[in-house]
């Protein structure tokens, strides 16, 4: 059986007046889902009550987001006070019968319709009025009458005479090895024996005789995952048990974190490598919500356009760019275009940049080629007009006629009018049109008359044979800059008759 702790914070675990909730639920049991799950001051917040004629005491405990809550109800019979000893037979708070002292445990949403249980109170002091001035109980609820139980003990400001010092959560990778301590204290004196068990294959325990011991381990490349620890310190008759979670992690690649990211050692650059296992740091700069990433830097002798690519990757990549430190990071260029993400920009020289690769949440880490090379110049567009566009004498149609040259593939968005005085009249009429443009691109695009312009029949109000002025703009996106250029033209140009 595969146990599951949930850990919430690293405080130690015991110390003078505890207040804790410690659940192992069995395999099949609704309540607790088969996990051990341990809550401590520093996770949440913690209220005990009673019911005001001691007959019953409350627990509540909840995390600041709610994202965990448990009440736990202890009562003795025919509302008698509750005391210190074992209640046996015990029934669903608050629905228990005449002899029948009341238990529910619930929480996180879950709870049953029928209990069956027993409770042991180990320590019991109440105040004025519904105060709980100290409190611990051991118990086991069964829901519905099923046989996996949920068992527990619940501490508030509890005084506990044999005390155990362990983390309640750690975090190791693989192939280094972890090693944490244990302590035991007995009030008022005593050898503490302390064991542990459960221990993952290879980890060992050591107890050193003098109320210390030593956890050890060097997990293997084959055992990434979660772990339960259970240390026990028995001193005389009394038994005391804390829980460890040790969290193996995937060792991540050498250049997860930004200070040990891999230098550009000249151009032109390529670098492979596998990063299943990155992390995202948090205080990671944000492109495209990048989950895990690697770092590069690069420091140029000599300034130039650099342009980063990460052609030849088999994941979708994020693809960053900065100066400053980490904290204070300034972004140059981001960039999101599956496995051939791309950025350039200019670089100083003597001037560090730091290069994040990193996944966006729709695509997993795999294998990641970063290519470093000098950049061709920035996209460049430029308009024309032909001197000589077409007029359909009949109709009035007009073609007009230019091109677009680009330095690369893009396209280019042309928008302009036309104007002709013709007959004592100002025609006007407007064009537009997407160009793709790669090199010298000519195109034409048919002229739209002004609504209301135009007479009955066929009239002065149409463009004819003649010379006529054009004013267009034209805007070309730059996918890999990630920025628009604009250009505007005006022209005098003559239209001629027939195509």
């Amino acid at each position: 059986m595969t146990l599951m702790m949930l850990v919430l914070g690293t405080a130690s675990w015991a110390t003078a007046g505890v207040t804790s909730i410690v659940l192992n639920s069995d395999p099949g049991d609704y309540i607790g889902g088969g996990q051990t799950m341990v809550f401590v001051e520093t996770d949440g917040t913690f209220v005990a009550q009673n019911s005001g004629n001691g007959s019953s005491v409350h627990v509540s405990f909840n995390t600041p987001t709610y994202s965990h809550w448990w009440y736990l109800d202890f009562a003795a019979p025919d509302l008698l006070p509750l005391v210190v000893g074992p209640y046996e037979g015990a029934v669903r708070y608050p629905f228990q019968g005449a002899g029948q002292p009341g238990l529910s445990v619930t929480g996180d949403g879950r709870g049953c319709n029928t209990v069956t249980g027993r409770f042991d109170v180990r320590e019991l002091v109440l105040g004025a009025g519904n105060e709980v001035v100290s409190f611990r109980a051991t118990f086991e609820q069964h829901c519905e009458g099923f046989a996996p139980a949920l068992r527990g003990e619940v501490r508030y400001n509890a005084a506990v005479p044999l005390q155990l010092t362990a983390p309640s959560a750690v975090t190791a990778l693989e192939n280094q090895l972890l090693s944490f301590n244990v302590s035991g204290l007995v009030i008022g004196g005593g050898h503490v024996t302390l064991t542990a068990s459960n221990l993952p294959l290879g980890a060992s325990f050591i107890d050193r005789g003098d109320n210390t011991g030593t956890f050890s381990w060097t997990p293997l490349s084959s055992q990434a995952g979660t772990y339960l620890v259970r240390i026990q310190g028995t001193a005389g008759a009394l038994v005391e048990t804390a829980y460890v979670r040790i969290t193996v992690m995937l060792t991540p690649p050498p250049n997860d974190e930004i200070e040990n990211a891999i230098p550009v050692t000249g151009l032109p650059f390529t670098h492979t490598q596998n990063t299943t296992t990155a992390t995202m740091a948090p205080d990671d700069p944000f492109c495209y919500g990048t989950m895990a990433s690697v770092w590069f830097t690069y420091t140029p002798i000599s300034g130039g356009r650099v342009e980063i690519n990460t052609v030849g990757s088999n994941y979708g990549t994020t693809l960053s760019a900065y100066t400053g430190t980490r904290g204070n990071l300034s972004q140059l260029a981001c960039n999101y275009n599956g496995s051939e993400s791309r950025i350039r920009f200019d670089a100083t020289p003597g001037v560090t940049y730091f290069i994040m690769a990193g996944s966006p949440s729709w695509s997993a880490p795999g294998l990641l080629t970063l290519n470093v090379v000098s950049a061709p110049p920035p996209l460049t567009m430029q308009l024309t007009f032909d001197p000589f566009s077409v007029v359909d004498a009949s109709s009035g149609t007009v073609i007009v006629k230019g091109t677009t040259t680009c330095s690369a593939p893009s396209f280019v968005f042309v928008n302009g009018s036309i104007r002709q005085q013709h007959a004592g009249v100002e025609l006007l009429g407007y064009f537009g049109a997407f160009v793709p443009c790669d090199g010298v691109t000519p195109w034409e695009v048919p002229v739209s008359y002004l609504t209301g312009q135009t007479f009955n029949g066929r009239a002065s109000a149409l463009f004819v044979a003649g010379n006529a002025d054009v004013v267009a703009s034209a805007s070309a996106y730059d996918p890999i800059e990630g920025t628009y250029i604009f250009r505007n033209a005006t022209a005098h140009i003559k239209l001629r008759g027939g195509r």
